[in-house]
């Protein structure tokens, strides 16, 4: 699969994440994709190696719950 099509899943991912995690935190969305980019998760995501494109945004942010 092109690197293009593995970016763009990521990053639906990573919005989706986003706005979930602020939601279930009940903190802002500047605040939630603070949190993400910061961490581990977020480089494992766009490493596409570890597979995490794959998944969908619950399994992001169970996974950055284990990862961080």
């Amino acid at each position: 699969m092109k690197y293009d099509v593995k970016a763009n899943m990521a990053d639906l991912i990573l919005v989706s994440a986003i706005e979930d995690m602020a939601m279930d935190m009940n903190i802002s969305i500047e605040k939630a994709r603070h949190k993400l980019l910061i961490s581990k998760t977020y480089k494992d995501l766009y490493n596409f190696d570890t597979g995490l494109w794959k998944e969908g945004p619950d399994y992001l942010r169970d996974f950055y719950k284990t990862v961080k």
